[in-house]
């Protein structure tokens, strides 16, 4: 039984049945109540730890993970400082100093876990986690690659916007009126700006290094991602409210990100729909819980 519940997980998938016979015998199944801290910060657990059922928060950046989303498949621990249980939970405990070789041949076996680097990283977004594994499979099919040079601009500010984009390998920069906001590596997204409030680029993101960039088409963005991603609540609940309609009040999010506070709810009212779709985007890309207003 354990061994097919290893079998779920990086990089157990990628063993024969004999190994992961073998690794079975150092794992245990572990059930642990809601709302308890499974590691506080500051402190270290042996061996790795894996989701089997319920709603975990690590941190940082705060995040939940369920048994459905891409990132599920990876550990829990090691890869973060702190794990909350946010509903009871079933976790895989697996001593790996017994199975170091095993775990070792697994990790050098070129593509066999399916995971590539860029695609850890995109689907370890707090955004983009939230997705589930059907949904998931559906937005890679829909990605369409091309490659790309150094110096040239993947988007040029001020252009109209058809694409979200995902960086599969290479460097890239974002700039505004020639300063630099942001470098970008393999696994990292833009482009939801423009498509979100249905305007020009704000910024130009040029290639500082050669590589591949994936492209996913407006229409597709808007029901693999918005349409899973945001979802409209009738009124406020409990939590803080923030108002979006006044001029300059995304930009003004982004600034005041350090000093909201990663335990409460933020409810994102004022505004048109799509400033309140982006304005919920910016936030849960931040690992914060926010729910637009309808």
């Amino acid at each position: 039984m354990l061994a097919d519940t290893l079998k779920r997980f990086d990089p157990f998938q990628a063993m024969s049945p004999t190994e992961l016979a073998t690794a079975a015998r150092h794992a245990q199944l572990v059930k642990v109540p809601a709302q308890r801290w499974l590691l506080r910060p500051g402190r270290r657990l042996r061996g790795r730890y894996y989701l089997v059922q319920g709603t975990v928060r690590l941190f940082p950046p705060q995040r939940d993970i369920r048994p459905k989303s891409p990132e599920a498949r990876l550990p829990l621990y090691p890869g973060c400082d702190a794990m909350f249980s946010r509903s009871p939970v079933r976790l895989l405990h697996v001593d790996t100093a017994p199975i170091a070789f095993l775990l070792g041949a697994a990790q050098s076996n070129p593509g066999a876990t399916g995971i590539a680097d860029w695609e850890r990283r995109f689907m370890g977004s707090p955004l983009l986690q939230r997705l589930d594994a059907g949904i998931w499979q559906q937005l890679l099919s829909a990605l369409a690659e091309r490659s790309f040079e150094e110096g040239e601009r993947l988007v040029v500010e001020g252009s109209a916007a058809h694409d979200f984009f995902v960086l599969k390998s290479g460097h890239a920069a974002v700039r505004r009126r020639g300063r630099t906001l942001a470098h970008l590596g393999p696994g990292d997204f833009f482009g939801e700006d423009a498509l979100l409030l249905d305007g020009r680029r704000n910024a130009t993101v040029t290639a500082t290094r050669p590589g591949s960039i994936l492209r996913l088409p407006k229409d597709r963005f808007m029901t693999l991602l918005v349409d899973n991603l945001v979802r409209f609540v009738e009124s406020p609940g409990e939590g803080e409210c923030i108002d979006v309609g006044e001029a300059g009040a995304l930009a003004r999010l982004r600034e005041t990100i350090p000093s909201l506070d990663p335990g409460r709810r933020y409810h994102i009212v004022g505004g048109e729909l799509r400033q309140r779709a982006l304005a919920t985007f910016i936030l849960t890309q931040k690992g914060f819980d926010a729910r637009p207003v309808d």
